[in-house]
């Protein structure tokens, strides 16, 4: 769907399916450098149990107009911008990434908005080598390489696509390739500067959900742990043998989860 957010043409999915007053939402954020284009499956999926659903292109990215917006809390206040825009008063939070840390920081400008949230292959604050935010800057399509190399599993490496007849890595450089030039560096330029997630996390009242891969190499499990463990009211889940991007090389395994904690722990 087509709508506007302070004035700008943006771009989200919504499943394929219209939405309606009566049903609640579910809200997905891609990460950094990356679009709806990341959820296809989870937000097909979703539409289709019931919920109204909404993968927003951030600003700068793939279909959405305008500039990448620079900060979390920044890109927080668009996000629940984007919600008021298409009649969306609370739900659940579904960040991948940086898409984490922006639900987070949604959370704690607007707790009561905030009806559960998930978080997938995220922390509560993601480092970037200034090493990669300069290849962004000057490189952009190597960087575009070096994040999908790093972003993928094995397997993922291999050939074995949850999607059959695609190509994993090269469907994540083409994913990337999509938005305004620049987008990158800003994105990584915004996670690194993020520092207030684990109070944040403390702080929260809501159900969470942390979905984490055993082999990422973006977000380390390492770093994930202590945010799950600093959430008050939170479920664990450790996928083996997968690679930073599970929305797409596990979306089985991370469909089957949010399901589980949608109906269990949120309509309960």
């Amino acid at each position: 769907m087509r709508f506007k957010v302070n004035g700008v043409e943006t771009y989200a999915s919504t499943g394929g399916r219209p939405h309606e007053p009566a049903k609640p939402w579910i809200v997905f954020i891609h990460g950094a450098g990356s679009n709806h284009l990341a959820w296809l499956l989870q937000t097909r999926s979703m539409a289709y149990d019931g919920y109204n659903v909404l993968a927003p292109d951030l600003p700068g990215h793939n279909l959405s107009g305008g500039e990448a917006i620079p900060g979390v809390a920044a890109q927080a206040e668009w996000l629940l911008a984007a919600m008021d825009a298409v009649g969306c008063e609370k739900a659940v939070l579904c960040g991948h990434s940086q898409g984490g840390l922006i639900a987070l920081e949604a959370a704690r400008l607007a707790p009561e908005r905030a009806q559960g949230l998930v978080f997938v292959a995220t922390a509560a604050a993601i480092p970037v080598n200034p090493a990669l935010i300069e290849t962004a800057q000057t490189a952009e399509p190597k960087a575009f390489t070096a994040m999908t190399a790093w972003a993928h599993g094995p397997e993922a490496h291999m050939g074995d696509n949850t999607w059959p007849g695609g190509s994993h890595i090269h469907f994540g450089i083409d994913t990337m390739d999509l938005n305004r030039e620049g987008t990158l560096a800003s994105d990584l330029q915004s996670c690194a500067a993020y520092d207030t997630g684990l109070e944040t996390a403390a702080s929260l009242k809501c159900p969470t959900l942390c979905v984490f891969a055993k082999l990422d190499k973006m977000t380390p499990l390492k770093s994930g742990m202590k945010l799950a463990e600093a959430l008050p009211d939170n479920e664990l889940l450790v996928i083996e043998d997968c690679g930073h991007t599970i929305p797409t090389e596990r979306p089985r395994e991370l469909t089957a989860a949010l399901r589980r904690f949608l109906f269990e722990r949120i309509r309960a």
